[in-house]
């Protein structure tokens, strides 16, 4: 337990009080291609747990949030895909060497279908004590994972845990469809404000009982509200309809004493003093192709909110060492006065390659130690 209370200090210091701790603490996400090309490379076990190798400092762990608990009902599979049916009612096809899972259908066909949509128990016990399809925070995974809280013991004295949840916009598009979902917003905006606070009433009874069961130190908030031009809807859009309920998620976290990260996707930068005054307390993923730089915006907002991720994982597939090493070098002097997590600007792909990845981990191993020069 004592690993895990140096890493829990490590990161609260750095996320939450935006103070320097002994050295950057470090996490990431992983794509299976990724995972499975990494193991390759350097000849590991199959279990090996790369946060683990790596000793990194923090771990998300996410319970079933499907709004059915039934999260994946197979429909057809074979040795080079398989198409199921996730509990948010998509029909959702992973293709085993592609990175990104296709969403071929969905549940809700018309914005007058929100008010009879179904969601079952937050606090079911099953989201939590039986085996999981996670298709948000494991990205492209597929199968039965271990369940929540088998997860939670296996990881509790080695990490920092954090939890997750998802906000409004994220849950409604694997509800309706992005394109239906953005012609509802035009169309019908009531009809998805109404169905926006059922959603977040449904995350915030999955975020309570997480927090009950194991104390998180953190919750992430999943919302991609942007690409990497800019936001998919208008700002004062944004702020009519999603801005109340990421405030009354952020709101009740706080009031347990947990951090709130939300990951946002792409350009959101018209709506980066409103994620603020919702009270979240660290950004992510920072994605630099849309000029996300934690550099800049730790100058700018670094006295109200922390940053995470930002280290653009372009240049582990396409670029070479010395473009690798001064991204590294760079971008640490975000984390000048605390309040930044380095870590892939979303996550880390198959076409990553595993020599520059270990190398770069180690790189920010030895410059992220305080005093940061």
């Amino acid at each position: 337990m004592k690993k895990a209370e140096e890493k829990i200090k490590r990161v609260v210091t750095a996320l939450k009080l935006r103070e320097e701790p002994d050295r950057v603490p470090l996490c990431d996400f992983y794509w299976s291609s990724f995972y499975q090309n990494w193991l390759q490379e350097f000849d590991l076990p199959p279990d090996t747990d790369i946060y683990k190798y790596y000793d990194l400092d923090l771990k998300v762990i996410s319970p079933n949030m499907d709004p059915k608990v039934e999260s994946c009902k197979v429909i057809e599979q074979n040795s080079e895909y398989v198409l199921f049916k996730s509990g948010f009612g998509c029909v959702v096809k992973k293709v085993f060497n592609h990175p990104m899972p296709m969403f071929i259908d969905f549940e809700v066909k018309d914005a007058q279908d929100f008010a009879t949509y179904v969601f079952e128990d937050p606090r079911d016990e099953r989201r939590y004590f039986e085996k999981r399809c996670d298709i948000i925070n494991c990205g492209d995974s597929f199968g039965q994972l271990n369940s929540y809280m088998e997860a939670v013991e296996a990881n509790w004295n080695e990490f920092c845990l954090f939890g997750s949840i998802c906000e409004p916009y994220e849950t409604m598009w694997r509800i309706r469809g992005t394109e239906g979902l953005l012609m509802d917003l035009a169309l019908f905006p009531e009809k998805v404000k109404e169905f926006a606070n059922r959603c977040t009433d449904f995350m915030l009874g999955i975020a309570e009982r997480q927090i009950e069961l194991t104390r998180p130190q953190g919750m992430f908030i999943w919302g991609d509200v942007a690409y990497d031009k800019g936001m998919f809807i208008s700002p004062s859009l944004w702020r009519e309809i999603f801005f109340p309920c990421v405030k009354r998620l952020c709101d009740y976290i706080h009031s347990q004493g947990v951090i709130t990260v939300y990951h946002g996707c792409g350009k959101s930068l018209a709506i980066f003093e409103d994620l603020i005054e919702t009270g979240v307390d660290v950004y992510n993923p920072l994605e630099a192709k849309a000029g996300m730089d934690p550099v800049e915006l730790k100058q700018k907002y670094g006295d109200r909110i922390a940053f995470y991720g930002g280290l653009d994982t372009r240049l582990l597939g396409e670029g070479n060492w010395e473009d690798i090493e001064k991204e590294v070098l760079y971008k640490l002097n975000a984390a000048k006065g605390g309040g930044y997590l380095p870590a892939s600007d979303h996550s880390v792909a198959g076409n990553v390659n595993p020599r520059w990845y270990d190398r770069m981990i180690n790189l920010l191993k030895q410059k992220g130690t305080y005093p940061i020069k």
